[in-house]
């Protein structure tokens, strides 16, 4: 009968050990071998050369659309429209007729007086002569001139009252709506249409204080409205207000802009972009720059040589605009830096170049 040694297990559990350790030992040296080549791999990214572009600081204005000239037509007296001699969205020229009242009355008043003016006329004519002759008093003569005078005021006041019931249009324009009927009633205040000069328009909005020593009469300026998102309406700067608004620390800035198309109308909403202290700066893309806490970086490739690599550089971020970034220092002109692979890049690794950085993606505007 053969006794088995109580060592026996043990030996067998250490063989069993070791051929374990063995087995990880190799992965380990396969794994270390893998992430060696991984490693030793160029790491393929996108570069961008280092430019100019020009930054400066901006700030976005509302305003309004307002017409050059804007009137509401309404009568001066209390009368019955008679006719109307306009459509709706009318251009007209000033003086042109546009309503009348009924003037009935003062047609027959205006005839009275002139007749009233006929009488004391022919008198004061044939006592002319007698005067000159010494036949008849000049007193005489004053009496019907003085008659004469009165007639032909109360013919002038007549005369004002039947042109208050012409309405007119005082300045070349377009008209709105006509609000009115023929045989209405109206009074003063009552509006029977709208007349506005819609080319030039003026555009009025406001900017903060700190822009007030770039704001002169004559500066060109683009506007835009979410009514025509495409079109840039191109004007200038006519007149600054004259007070800053103690609240907002704002002020008022009228531009006249062309309309000749008459796309802008009276109370819409535009937008403008000013500019000051415009420099031509150093820039890279903003991808480009890497925040570690509050320090920034950018992997700039080294030249020369078949094998390329990065070093990292502190730069210093002034201005933005979209997609850019004002580099103050740090950086020179036509160096190249990388905008793409930049995920697990370190100091001194080697890169394959793959392409070019092609410019910052369009803002998305949906609907268009």
């Amino acid at each position: 009968m053969t006794t088995k040694s109580p060592f026996h297990g043990i030996h067998r559990f250490h063989a069993v050990a070791a051929g374990m350790i063995f087995l990880l030992i190799s992965c380990d040296r396969n794994s270390d071998s893998e992430a060696g080549k991984s490693a030793s791999a160029p790491k393929k990214v996108k570069v961008a050369t280092v430019g100019r572009t020009e930054f400066s600081d901006s700030v976005e204005a509302l305003g309004t659309v307002q017409a050059m000239e804007s009137i509401e037509l309404s009568a001066n007296v209390t009368e019955t429209i008679t006719a109307l001699h306009f459509e709706d969205g009318d251009h007209v020229k000033a003086g042109q007729l546009l309503a009348e009242l009924n003037e009935g009355e003062e047609d027959a008043m205006l005839a009275a007086a002139e007749a009233q003016l006929e009488e004391p006329s022919r008198e004061a004519e044939r006592l002319r002569d007698l005067v000159a002759g010494g036949a008849v008093s000049e007193v005489r003569l004053q009496g019907y001139e003085t008659q004469i005078d009165i007639a032909k005021q109360r013919i002038e006041e007549i005369s004002a009252q039947i042109a208050d019931r012409k309405i007119e249009a005082p300045f070349d324009g377009v008209l709105g709506f006509r609000r009115v009927s023929v045989g209405a009633l109206v009074s003063p205040g009552d509006v029977i249409t709208t007349l506005d000069v819609l080319h030039p328009i003026k555009f009025d909005f406001t900017v903060p204080e700190t822009f007030l020593s770039d704001l002169t009469p004559g500066l060109e300026l683009v506007a835009r409205s979410d009514a025509w998102p495409n079109v840039e309406f191109r004007g200038k700067v006519t007149q600054i207000g004259s007070r800053v608004n103690p609240v907002t620390r704002a002020v008022t800035v009228r531009a006249e802009v062309p309309n000749e198309e008459t796309k802008l109308r009276p109370g819409m909403l535009m937008t403008t972009l000013l500019s000051k202290n415009k420099k031509n700066s150093v820039a890279v893309p903003e991808r480009a720059i890497v925040a570690l806490q509050r320090q920034k970086f950018v992997f700039v490739v080294e030249p020369g040589g078949d094998t390329k690599t990065v070093r990292r550089v502190a730069v210093e971020v002034d201005r933005r605009k979209p997609g850019y970034a004002e580099i103050a220092g740090g950086l020179e002109e036509g160096q190249q830096v990388v905008t793409d692979g930049l995920l697990g890049l370190r100091d001194g690794a080697e890169v394959e170049i793959i392409g070019e950085f092609n410019g910052p993606s369009a803002p998305y505007t949906p609907g268009t």
